[in-house]
């Protein structure tokens, strides 16, 4: 009997590799793509009750792979290994989904709006990223700086300092969501900004703009005249023009 379902295991997940591989993927829900990864970490059990446990708890698979790996090693099923692969996967999927943005150029606020809102997908908690730009306005790299609550994440001036000089930018964009309220900025999101420009201007870097995602609105700190240390939008259109 034991044979038996282990065959029946073993064919299962043959199919769901199968379907993924002729399908790339689609028409897949989130409890099937859980399935399918922690049959690479649980190999001698039926992982679909499991995948559909852990997509209860936590609401969603985004939310999942955004837990920390000790949190999820408290949960019920999950091991060591399960859990780092968990947490692996969602380390890696930002930095994989948002190479491609590299070298995008960005002209105005309008033109970064896109790029951020792929940054914050639709995560049920506050991000902030660091894109960094290049003197003729060319992304070089989107960095997660903090991921916090739904309704706050710190703003770590050094990091993204540390994060400026590393990619060698000349400029930086700012961008967090607000996925629990409106995309207007808070007193601490204004007053954190101006720690950043305060920061980065003796070392020559401009800080460009601070949008805020919320939904479907979205709020520039630079168009509101939040901000005033980026250069206006015409400067960055005349500077990336003399790239031509």
């Amino acid at each position: 009997m034991g044979k038996t379902k282990s065959n029946e295991h073993a064919g299962h997940r043959e199919r769901m590799r199968k379907q993924f591989r002729e399908q790339d993927g689609a028409g897949f829900h989130e409890h099937q793509l859980l399935e399918l990864l922690l049959t690479y970490s649980i190999r001698q059990k039926d992982v679909n009750p499991l995948a559909h446990q852990l997509i209860s708890r936590y609401g969603s698979l985004s939310n999942l792979l955004q837990t920390d790996v000790f949190a999820l090693m408290q949960e019920e099923g999950v091991g060591e290994y399960t859990a780092v692969l968990l947490s692996l996967v969602g380390k890696m999927a930002p930095k994989a989904v948002h190479v491609p943005a590299e070298g995008q150029r960005i002209l105005t606020s309008v033109d970064a709006i896109p790029l951020c809102r792929s940054l914050v997908g639709q995560s049920k908690r506050e991000e902030l990223w660091a894109i960094t730009l290049n003197n003729v306005h060319r992304v070089i790299h989107a960095d997660r700086i903090s991921s916090g609550t739904p309704s706050e994440t710190p703003m770590y001036v050094r990091l993204i300092v540390e994060c400026a000089l590393r990619h060698g930018a000349m400029g930086v964009l700012l961008c967090h969501n607000h996925p629990a309220g409106s995309a207007k900025p808070s007193k601490q999101d204004l007053e954190a900004t101006a720690k950043v420009v305060s920061a980065l201007e003796p070392l020559g870097i401009i800080l460009y703009d601070h949008i805020i995602i919320a939904g479907d609105n979205t709020f520039s700190l630079w168009s509101n005249q939040h901000l005033s240390g980026g250069a206006p939008e015409e400067e960055l259109l005349t500077a990336a023009e003399k790239e031509e």
